[in-house]
């Protein structure tokens, strides 16, 4: 399908600025300098009002006719820590070939995850004001900090103190160029399990806390039946921690064990009832064994989030996608968070596109194929020239 309103899209300058960004070290809570260089090209391509709050998460609006916000954008400037990825920092364009992808990639840290992306958005919206299209309904991009910590800090921050609304969002977490509708919730879990000192040279004298907790684990791994979704997938638990005490220092059994216990779980589950499960775990180990004591305590929960293929804001994506690229694509959902989740929540349905691929974020192979973030850009011009022109 041919698209009957193409954008001319600043292709070098999108590309450099997607370099900028890559080259602007933003940690969780150190993301100042990218918020300072993000709002000012914000500002510098017409935005009617860009602001930052004080955490560094950036806002800004495009006024329509309707000032009630229609439609949001949500992305993030923070980047996980680069670890062993050479040079991380130097938005290098090299040649896909070595990551399976035709044509140039743009390397570092956050390319993926979600530097590309941000830069795309905002070049879409430069896109739409350069063709002189005017808005009826008012815009809305959100550059929030913080959402690599995976407590949703930034975006919570805006829902719950920064008046942010809308009527949908898009999030621009990398899905391929095709329509994301969300991902499995996360939450993790303390499991602590009580056992009995005794010295290490007599250890049938005690109960060993790490003996106890390793025939918990099998439990786990044998009889925890997990539920799916036809669309998120299956659920999945594993132990991300272990740790146990007294310690090595002197020749003791351990008297207690911990391990952090990851659980994914689906929109129809609660947290409360997923650690219902653990618990009544914890009730059939010590049916086995009187000796085993054992609590669950849970420390994180990141929602999961499914958007209806119903929802008005899927079809303008698809549909957007199809005038820019030819086809409506496929739909799919993330492996990983994102904060459309805490969008959506609030009451906003969101869906997800974004360039580049999940795969490549936080391993040293992060990058954003070029042709990727041109291709997202000119689909963000249409997506809000479908959901505020109209």
């Amino acid at each position: 399908m041919m698209n009957k309103h193409p954008f001319k899209i600043d292709e070098d300058g999108l590309i450099e600025f997607t370099q900028r960004l890559i080259q602007t070290p933003s940690l969780s809570m150190q993301e100042e300098d990218a918020a300072n260089l993000t709002a000012k090209k914000m500002r510098e391509i017409g935005f009617d009002e860009v602001a930052m709050d004080p955490i560094h998460n950036v806002v800004g609006h495009i006024y329509g006719d309707d000032p009630e916000p229609e439609l949001i954008f949500n992305g993030h400037m923070d980047h996980v820590p680069p670890g062993d990825m050479p040079a991380p920092y130097s938005g290098r364009i090299t040649g896909g070939s070595k990551y399976g992808v035709k044509g140039r990639v743009i390397e570092g840290r956050g390319a993926c995850d979600m530097k590309g992306a941000l830069a795309s958005m905002i070049y879409g919206v430069k896109a739409l004001k350069d063709s002189g299209v005017r808005l009826n309904k008012t815009f809305v991009m959100t550059a929030v900090a913080r959402e690599e910590m995976a407590m949703g800090e930034g975006i919570l921050r805006l829902l719950e103190r920064g008046g942010l609304k809308g009527k949908m969002a898009v999030s621009g977490e990398a899905t391929r160029l095709q329509t994301h509708l969300g991902h499995r919730g996360k939450l993790e879990f303390t499991v602590r399990v009580k056992g009995k000192t005794a010295h290490a040279s007599n250890p049938s004298r005690g109960i060993n806390a790490v003996y106890k907790m390793c025939d918990f684990i099998k439990d786990m791994r044998k009889h925890y039946e997990l539920p799916s979704h036809p669309m998120l997938g299956d659920c999945t638990f594993t132990v991300i921690d272990i740790v146990s005490g007294p310690g090595r220092l002197g020749p003791i059994t351990p008297d207690w064990c911990e391990i952090a216990l990851d659980r994914r779980y689906l929109p129809e589950e609660t947290a409360a009832s997923v650690q219902k499960e653990i618990e009544a775990l914890i009730v059939e180990r010590r049916k086995k064994d009187p000796d085993f004591n054992a609590t669950v305590e849970m420390v994180k929960d990141f929602p999961p989030l499914y958007c209806s293929e119903e929802e008005r804001i899927v079809a303008i994506i698809r549909k957007a996608r199809e005038a820019v690229l030819g086809d409506r694509g496929k739909f799919s959902v993330w492996k990983f968070g994102v904060d459309g989740t805490f969008i959506q929540r609030a009451g906003i349905p969101c869906a997800g596109f974004g360039p580049g691929d999940e795969r490549f974020a936080h391993t040293p192979e992060d990058h954003i194929p070029i042709v990727d973030l041109i291709s997202s850009c000119e689909v963000y011009a249409e997506i809000i020239r479908r959901a505020c022109c109209s």
